[in-house]
């Protein structure tokens, strides 16, 4: 990771290898403290940016898991082109990194959160590999983070199991984006997942109320 085109934050990393599904949390870059950019839930308005052409049934799942599970405020936005310059023509995949910086510069106030989405596969270095396909990368904590519904679509039994993926995951993201880091409780939605992607089958889906209250969010009954 190129650490100039860092802002203050760690990388959450939710990759596709053999095995699966795994989540890796680099660094802090840097003089910027994570507390710094970490925010409260009430404070947050993110802007649900879709890359290209994107299921308008899902956007719907992913804004209202957003506000239900986070707390957030959602703004929701029109599709628009993936930006050239993120393509990688080897691959044909459109590089993470350079997504996020498209997307840094598309936070305007009162938005200070962005979540791209996209169905194109996207990667980045990682694991030593220079181009590495990935499902999402995003800051932790930060403005912005990118999910791809290219790699939830693998080995998944149906569209609902997909779908399941995709929203859990963009939720996930969007967790870290507040400060949120990895859970231990396997069934709560920021779990890491370990290598797999049948983590994420696994959990339930909501946060747990640890990290509710991580979050300042009341407790959830049941």
């Amino acid at each position: 990771m190129d650490s100039s085109k860092t802002l203050g934050r760690r990388d959450a990393l939710l990759s596709f290898g053999v095995a699966g599904a795994s989540l890796v949390a680099p660094h802090l870059c840097h003089a910027q403290s994570y507390a710094s950019m970490a925010i409260r839930p009430q404070d947050a308005r993110v802007s649900v940016q879709p890359l290209g052409p994107f299921d308008a049934t899902l956007f719907d799942r992913i804004a209202s898991s957003l506000t239900s599970e986070l707390s957030v405020t959602v703004q929701r936005e029109s599709s628009i082109d993936l930006p050239r310059a993120a393509y990688y023509a080897r691959n044909r995949r459109y590089r993470a990194e350079r997504l996020l910086d498209f997307l840094r510069g598309r936070v305007a106030a009162p938005v200070n959160r962005i979540l791209g989405v996209t169905e194109v596969d996207i990667s980045t270095t990682a694991h030593g590999v220079a181009d590495w396909g990935i499902l999402g990368l995003g800051d932790l904590p930060g403005p912005a983070c990118v999910i791809s519904m290219f790699r939830c679509r693998r080995n998944a039994r149906d569209a609902a199991q997909v779908h399941f993926r995709m929203v859990t995951t963009c939720v996930h993201e969007v967790g870290h984006t507040l400060g949120l880091d990895h859970c231990a409780d396997t069934r709560c939605l920021m779990t890491d997942a370990r290598g797999t992607v049948r983590t994420i089958d696994q959990s339930s889906g909501r946060l747990c109320n640890r990290c509710r209250a991580r979050l300042g969010l009341a407790p959830r009954n049941g």
